[in-house]
């Protein structure tokens, strides 16, 4: 259980800092970087809370 937690923080973790790289793109007016930290910080937090709740049945 201690890994399942480790990799559920790694991904609050990037997505954290995702939302901040897209905040400051915003704040500069870069929208081409805001719409890939969007897509790309969803896709990893999608896939990290998927793994996060299918852990048991996974390994």
């Amino acid at each position: 259980m201690k890994t399942r937690h480790a990799v559920l923080a790694l991904v609050a973790l990037v997505t954290l800092v995702m939302t901040v790289r897209t905040v400051v793109a915003g704040l500069t007016g870069n929208v081409g970087t805001v719409g890939r930290q969007v897509g790309v910080g969803g896709i990893v937090l999608a896939f990290g809370v998927a793994l996060y709740r299918s852990w048991d049945s996974i390994g």
